[in-house]
C-alpha cells in the first residue's frame, strides 16, 4: 500500500487498520466481531451454542512519539440467558500491542461491570488547546448502543481531557504491572 497523500487517505488508512485490531481483539476474546448487542456464538460446525450480549465496547489507541503504539480496551458484557446457559455480566479489560507482525495480548476478567472507567469517558468534544508539540496521540473507538464512533485527540490538555487521560493511563499502567509482560510494562508506564 503507498504511502497517503491526504488527509482524507490518511483518516481512511487510520481505519482499515483499527477494523484489523478489531479483528484480533473480537478473535482473541473468542468472539466473532466486537458489536454491541447480541453476539451468536456457533461452534465449529456452525451450530448456535449461545449467544452473548454486549454493552459496550472501547478502544484507545495510545500513539507516544518516537516510540510506539498500544492499545487498552474494555468490553462489558450484560447479564442474559440462552436456552439453559446463564451469561453473567461481566468486563473484559486489558492491553494490546504489535510487535514483529505478531499481537500480544493481556485480559483481565471480573463480574464487577460497575461502569467506573465508563464514567471517566465525560469530556467537551468542542474544548481543545492550541498548544501543539510532539507528545502523545489518542484514537478512541467507541461501540455501544446507537453509537459507534472515533475520537482523535492530540495532547489533550484541557481539564475533562487530562481527567480521562489519567484514568487511561492508571488502567494501562495497572494491566501492564499484572499482566508480567516487560514489553507491556515498558510502553505503558
Amino acid at each position: 500500500m503507498s504511502e497517503p497523500e491526504t488527509w482524507s487517505e490518511v483518516y481512511l488508512q487510520k481505519h482499515s487498520y483499527f477494523q484489523n485490531v478489531e479483528k484480533v481483539l473480537a478473535t482473541n476474546l473468542g468472539l466473532s466481531e466486537l458489536k454491541s448487542g447480541k453476539l451468536i456464538i456457533r461452534n465449529e460446525k456452525g451450530i448456535r451454542e449461545n449467544e452473548i450480549e454486549i454493552d459496550h465496547v472501547w478502544i484507545v489507541n495510545i500513539a507516544k512519539s518516537f516510540v510506539g503504539w498500544g492499545y487498552v480496551f474494555e468490553v462489558k458484557f450484560k447479564n442474559n440467558t440462552f436456552r439453559e446457559k446463564e451469561n453473567p455480566a461481566k468486563l473484559i479489560q486489558g492491553l494490546l500491542l504489535f510487535s514483529d507482525n505478531k499481537s500480544e495480548i493481556f485480559t483481565l476478567t471480573t463480574n464487577d461491570a460497575s461502569n467506573e472507567m465508563i464514567k471517566s469517558f465525560n469530556f467537551n468534544l468542542f474544548e481543545t488547546s492550541d498548544y501543539l508539540t510532539h507528545g502523545i496521540n489518542y484514537t478512541i473507538r467507541i461501540i455501544a448502543n446507537h453509537i459507534d464512533t472515533f475520537i482523535t485527540v492530540s495532547n489533550p490538555n484541557t481539564e475533562d481531557w487530562k481527567k480521562w487521560e489519567g484514568k487511561i493511563s492508571e488502567l494501562s499502567k495497572k494491566l501492564a504491572d499484572q499482566s508480567g509482560n516487560i514489553k507491556m510494562k515498558d510502553f505503558f508506564k
